[in-house]
Formats: structure tokens, C-alpha cells, sequence
């Protein structure tokens, strides 16, 4: 049975009283999702939640990856020869990216911790356990993290990862990530072409892949959405703009099968296609941020129908406006047909009541409210 999973904002919310007390945190998660990335974004704001460090340190991340150590010598170091007051004796010298962390403020993040041999896990257990190795201390704020592919969600077994003892999978605090799509959409602002993200944002399905996967087969995930974006931007920026319209008003075939290496043959066909329509479309998104306001202005009767129903149903409206997009919504149905503005307005108090009141007081025009034009339909309506 598949466990319930957190979403990255959910993570951010709960790790804070994890590290507080030092605690090694696992993080369960599919490939492809952000795990990593999601730990060197706590990196930036760890300053805020361990008191004892300045404020504005930015903690390192020293990477290390679990399945690429050979032995136990990879984490607790060599032995050399010194003396001491019983005579000669051996020591372990430790490895220069655990002396790191046993001198300074860090985040020890080990991947792939069920993908190591036994030697290493059960060297690491000393670590998570007791904060040493070999005699050797962590730095009192030093954290660490791991992130693994295996999971309880992981119904179909199709990592090759080996589980955790009892004794050693008690020495973190688990969690199992499974991020929305809103996680990915607030992380790719600004970082993602505005098609792409326009794309996902309208493509949710093809974000990345849901259920059993057929060997040899290429299929989307939020890393891979990530390369085949860097891979449209580095084009431009060497002057070659794949997304570029041909003369037929489409895009070459090349942003097909870039694509398909990365995102696989059922997405790489839906984003362009998207990309071939895209200067005609108008998004939920468009509306609410002030976007493409000439096709908007363009609209016919069908076009607002449908955009009212998009809105409806759109998370953005679910989740609630800002003041910003609050003012452009009202502002748009200000331009649409009455009938359609009655309709734009009972389906979205439906939706979210507290959206109509955000739109209510907006100024849809200098002396004029979105409630007093509301008031003025119905007037009409009646006397009609």
C-alpha cells in the first residue's frame, strides 16, 4: 500500500524542527523530482533555522555519493601510525570532506545511501547515530541529509536499491517527497523558458511519468524537463532559436526530437505542437499576470466562454489572487460580453467565494468598481 507523501513546501515547513535537534533526515522520492536540488535550497535558508550560526551564513553542501564509495575507508578515513603515551598506536586519518565538517558549519548530504554496499551503510551508522566516526566530531550545527530512490511508494520495485536494516533505518527521520505541481512551477519561474513553463502549466500530465515503466523507453521527469530546457536556452543563446517559427508558422522538427531524447515521443509531440500554437493562445496565466493582451482584446464570444471555464477550474483561482491578478481578472471581464461577465462572476464565487470579494472593490475603471458594473448587469437584467 503506497504511503501519503509531502510536498516540497510541505518539507520545507516540517524539516526546520528536524534540524533543530540535529537529526539526520532520508528522503524517500522517485527519480527525477528535485530531491537534490531540494537540499541545497535549504542550504540557503539553514541560517535561519540553526540560531547558532550567523545570520546570512550559507551553508556548504559537501556531496557525497554513497554508492560510489568502495569501503568503510571511504567514510572513516586511513590508518596511520603515531604515538602516544602507551607507545606506538594507530589512528584513523579522516577523509578531508568529513574534517570539513567537523571544523565548520555544513550539510554532510549523502545520495544513494540504499544503492552502497552494507560496509558503508553501516559505517554511516555511527555518524547518524553519535555524530563521530572514528573518534572524530561533526561540528555541533553540522546536518546531514540523505536522499534515496526507494521508498514505500515504491510499489513495483523498480529501483535496485537494497533496503535498510531495523537498526540502521532508525537512525534518520524519513519522509517520503511527492511534489506538486506547484512545487515545480514556483521553482521554474524564471529559471524555464516562458513556453515551457507556459506548457506544463497547461500540460500537467506531462510533467513526468505516473506507473510502470517499459524498459528502454524514454519518459518525462521534472530533471529531464529541466535539461531539454537548457538545451532550447543554450541554442538561443548561440544564436540558434529552435523555437522560432518557419515560414509555414511552424517550428522545425529539431525541437521535436531533442525533445523525445529527453522528455520521450508522447510529450516531445504535445510541446510542439503547444509551441507551433502558442503565439495564439491565451493561458489562464496570461490573464491573471496581464499577458497578451492584444489577442485578448481579440477575443470572440467562444473565446471568453472558454476562458471563463478555464478560470473556474483553475488552480490559480482555487488557491486564491493577488492583488495584482485580481485587478486583471476584473479588469478582463469588464471586456466581455455582459451575459458572459454574469456568468464569469457566479462561476468563480462558486469557485472561490473569496476571490469575488477581492474582485468587488477593484477599479475597473477610473470612478467605477468591479461591483458597481456587477450591480449595473443585474439592473439591466431586471429591468429587461
Amino acid at each position: 500500500m503506497a504511503t501519503q507523501g509531502i510536498s516540497f513546501a510541505q518539507f520545507g515547513a516540517i524539516a526546520p524542527h528536524i534540524l533543530r535537534s540535529r537529526k539526520p533526515i532520508m528522503g524517500h522520492g522517485p527519480h527525477g523530482i528535485g530531491k537534490s536540488a531540494v537540499v541545497y535550497q535549504l542550504a540557503e535558508k539553514l541560517h535561519t533555522i540553526i540560531a547558532e550560526v550567523p545570520d546570512g551564513y550559507v551553508y556548504p553542501v559537501i556531496e557525497r555519493r554513497a554508492s560510489q564509495m568502495a569501503d568503510t575507508g571511504d567514510v572513516i578515513g586511513v590508518p596511520e601510525p603515531g604515538d602516544s603515551d602507551y607507545g606506538r598506536e594507530t589512528k584513523f586519518a579522516p577523509m578531508g570532506w568529513f574534517l570539513r565538517a567537523c571544523n565548520e558549519p555544513c550539510i554532510l548530504f549523502f545520495d544513494e545511501v540504499d544503492r552502497a554496499n552494507s560496509d558503508v551503510r553501516q559505517s554511516l551508522m555511527e555518524l547518524t547515530d553519535s555524530r563521530k566516526i572514528a573518534g572524530h566530531f561533526l561540528h555541533p550545527d553540522t546536518i546531514i541529509i540523505a536522499m534515496v530512490n526507494g521508498g514505500a511508494y515504491d510499489e513495483n520495485n523498480a529501483y535496485q536499491v537494497s533496503e535498510l536494516d531495523p537498526a540502521e533505518h532508525d537512525r534518520w527521520w524519513h519522509c517520503d517527497l511527492e511534489p506538486t505541481i506547484k512545487d515545480w512551477l514556483d521553482w521554474a519561474d524564471g529559471k524555464v523558458l516562458e513556453v515551457t513553463w507556459d506548457f506544463i502549466n497547461n500540460n500537467h500530465s506531462h510533467l513526468e511519468h505516473k506507473g510502470e515503466m517499459e524498459p528502454h523507453k524514454v519518459y518525462p521527469s521534472r530533471r529531464s524537463w529541466h535539461h531539454f530546457d537548457k538545451c532550447l536556452q543554450d541554442a538561443k543563446t548561440a544564436g540558434t532559436d529552435l523555437l522560432a517559427a518557419n515560414e509555414a508558422g511552424k517550428v522545425g522538427m529539431d525541437v521535436y526530437f531533442i525533445g523525445e531524447g529527453f522528455i520521450g515521443q508522447e510529450a516531445a509531440i504535445a510541446f510542439k505542437d503547444f509551441v507551433d500554437k502558442y503565439e495564439k493562445q491565451v493561458s489562464v496565466d496570461d490573464v491573471l499576470n496581464g499577458k497578451k493582451g492584444k489577442l485578448i482584446e481579440k477575443f470572440q464570444v467562444n473565446d471568453s466562454n472558454a476562458m471563463i471555464d478555464k478560470l473556474a477550474i483553475s488552480d490559480q483561482i482555487k488557491d486564491g489572487l493577488t492583488e495584482t491578478q485580481a485587478t486583471n481578472l476584473a479588469k478582463f471581464i469588464y471586456t466581455i460580453q455582459a451575459e458572459l461577465a454574469m456568468k464569469a462572476w457566479e462561476k468563480l464565487t462558486n469557485a472561490n467565494p473569496e476571490v469575488v470579494k477581492m474582485l468587488w472593490e477593484t477599479e475597473v475603471e477610473k470612478g467605477k468598481d468591479f461591483g458597481e458594473y456587477i450591480r449595473e448587469i443585474v439592473t439591466v437584467g431586471k429591468d429587461t
